[in-house]
């Protein structure tokens, strides 16, 4: 897979790709369905696939309010998602003011045409693109019809995709996600939900209840499940092993209230130190509330049961 972050840099034409163009926040089941038909697209016309994402995503520059607590992965799990697809390229745009303030035709004429030589485009049933978002399927269809036969390009529109009547979209696995319904978002998204980090030392206290833990600060930009614990598995990158945990998301009440929140995940039967190290954490099911404990000894003993719910 090749990554180009720079259209200005592209030394040598591009082959004749597929595209596709989106955020892919969260790369769920609606995506996969564009994805697959790019993939299908590209083997039966021998051509490259090819995608088209932003960085930032848009809600940075649009609705700063927003960004924080809202993505549900980051770029790295992205590109690692598109690498396993075997995506021929990724195409990183910097999504700043002047991107946005690029008049639709600009976008066809200027990137989809004469950088990046797209000769099919697939779309998903929403998308919206150029100043003001006037860019649509319909200038889509007319604009790709104007070009001469060795600029013109395909156009495929996918159509929304349902789970029991509710569209497979971000915006909603993010709901499901703060309500701490992980077995319906992992429904929804086609795998686990899933944050990664570098484990970071803590007071240790896990380890004084006989409990170690692996910790991993909320990094600012990702969204927060609902506070709670959570049934997970914890993959080791460096072991390159997954194992059975229990993952407690929050503030720990009984003895730090009002801290930023915090992954805390023990593995049982699990003595490495993993300080320093990447961890993966995969959140499969939610078993109960975050909630103060009257002592050490009861918070000790629901640790215990939690355990044994897992």
């Amino acid at each position: 897979m090749q990554i180009i972050r720079n259209l200005n840099k592209i030394k040598n034409a591009l082959p004749r790709l597929v595209l596709t163009i989106g955020n892919f926040d969260g790369m769920h089941l609606g995506h996969m369905a564009i994805i697959n038909e790019i993939k299908k697209i590209a083997k039966e016309k021998n051509i490259s696939s090819a995608i088209l994402t932003f960085e930032p995503h848009p809600v940075t520059l649009f609705r700063p309010d927003r960004a924080k607590d809202f993505r549900i992965n980051g770029l790295a799990q992205k590109l690692k998602i598109f690498k396993e697809q075997q995506i021929d390229y990724v195409i990183i745009l910097p999504f700043n003011q002047n991107l946005a303030n690029i008049e639709a035709y600009d976008f066809i004429q200027k990137i989809l045409v004469k950088s990046l030589n797209v000769k099919s485009l697939v779309i998903g049933y929403d998308f919206i693109f150029g100043k003001n978002r006037e860019g649509n399927f319909s200038l889509l269809e007319k604009e790709s019809k104007n070009f001469d036969f060795a600029r013109r390009f395909d156009l495929i529109e996918i159509s929304a995709l349902k789970k029991s009547q509710e569209i497979y979209s971000s915006s909603f696995i993010r709901k499901l996600l703060k309500e701490g319904k992980v077995v319906e978002s992992n429904q929804f998204l086609g795998r686990n939900f899933m944050i990664t980090g570098i484990v970071n030392e803590g007071r240790k206290l896990g380890r004084k209840l006989g409990f170690p833990t692996a910790n991993l600060i909320a990094k600012t930009h990702i969204i927060k499940p609902k506070f709670g614990v959570y049934k997970t598995f914890t993959f080791i990158p460096h072991l390159n092993q997954k194992f059975p945990s229990i993952t407690n998301f929050g503030i720990k009440p009984t003895v730090q209230d009002g801290e930023i929140p915090l992954y805390e995940t023990h593995i049982p039967n699990f003595s490495q130190d993993l300080y320093g190290k990447k961890i993966e954490i995969e959140f499969l099911d939610f078993v109960r509330e975050e909630r103060k404990f009257a002592s050490l000894e009861d918070l000790k003993r629901q640790i215990a049961d939690d355990l044994g719910n897992c």
